[in-house]
């Protein structure tokens, strides 16, 4: 009983979040300069009064305000997203047509920062002030320091312009066409298809975008890492264990991670909330069609039902990413309860 009281409460707390969240971007939605009919018609449609009437009718561009607010949630409630003024399709079928692009390179990225990130803390930790440790610590300042965009920038001109070695923008090689979508993801599609060429060119062009990506995260991981070690190493605890004869990795993995890593994946939960959300810039430089891309065009397009689309899918992800944290938690800590 308790348990379902408990996700009940969650529910009932998604529900008020997300019409929080569609509430606070239909405001500011309306608060954008431009309209669509401007952004969307040629100049002679919109020197026509009936074709600029007739579009904005389309779209319920004409009711006022508040009656547009109370239809869209009515139609949010019915899991209706509403129809693209951009693309004249169903913004939910639009999303998910997108969101695996940017699932597949948010999941490489965080897992890379994270592998990275962790080893590196580690390592930063145990040989402090030491050669390796200041390698590491101008590495994570690095990616930490470092605009994305420039950087994306300059992994293309050296990689794949100047030195060949890596593949161009996009999601495949032109000599291979998408694989059947079963996920979405092209690496793993490509796997079930049973086509390995096709699977290791996906994976290539995962490379340098997934790099670039997780440069930033890594760089906050490798420094929450090194620092929450630290501080375990001089607990009184870990100095009992040091006494009865625990030393080495067996004393970091045994006794010190499990209590580091708490802050860690506070860390790593924010970052691929971020990553979900599409990085716009990376994704037009490698010419990625994620939800960046599709939020970018439709804020150039002032598509109110798709940018507010995109709004609450980011806001899902970070409610979903938070619970997992919050379990993931008592998995690590057993002292850590869900309430």
């Amino acid at each position: 009983m308790e348990q379902l009281k408990f996700i009940g409460k969650k529910l009932l707390n998604l529900i008020i979040m997300l019409l929080g969240v569609a509430t606070l971007v239909f405001i500011l939605t309306k608060l954008i300069p431009g309209s669509p009919e401007v952004a969307n018609l040629s100049q002679q449609a919109l020197n026509d009064e009936e074709i600029v009437a007739a579009y904005r009718a389309k779209y319920g561009l004409d009711k006022p305000v508040i009656v547009q607010y109370f239809l869209y949630i009515k139609n949010l409630l019915c899991l209706d997203l509403g129809t693209s003024i951009r693309t004249n399709q169903a913004v939910l079928d639009d999303l998910a047509r997108c969101f695996p692009a940017t699932l597949e390179l948010a999941l490489f990225s965080i897992i890379l920062a994270s592998v990275m990130g962790i080893l590196f803390g580690i390592v930063s930790a145990i040989r402090r002030n030491s050669a390796l440790d200041h390698v590491f610590r101008t590495v994570s300042v690095t990616g930490v320091s470092i605009p994305p965009f420039w950087f994306a920038l300059l992994m293309l001109y050296f990689f794949y312009y100047k030195l060949k070695i890596a593949p161009g923008p996009g999601r495949l090689s032109n000599s291979f066409s998408a694989p059947a979508t079963v996920t979405g993801m092209y690496v793993i599609d490509s796997l079930i298809e049973g086509d390995l060429a096709k699977a290791w060119d996906a994976f290539c062009h995962l490379l340098m975008p997934g790099i670039v990506l997780a440069a930033f995260t890594m760089g906050l991981i490798t420094r929450t890492t090194r620092s929450n070690l630290m501080d375990v190493l001089s607990t009184d605890y870990i100095r009992t264990a040091k006494a009865k004869g625990d030393g080495g990795m067996r004393l970091i993995i045994r006794h010190a991670l499990g209590n580091a890593l708490i802050p860690v994946l506070t860390v790593i939960g924010l970052g691929l909330g971020n990553l979900l959300g599409g990085m716009v810039l990376v994704e037009t430089i490698f010419q990625w069609p994620g939800v960046g891309q599709y939020a970018y065009k439709s804020v150039l397009a002032v598509d109110y039902p798709a940018i507010i689309g995109v709004a609450l899918l980011i806001a899902l992800n970070y409610m979903v990413i938070n619970t997992i944290v919050d379990i993931l938690y008592g998995i690590i800590d057993p002292r850590v309860r869900c309430r």
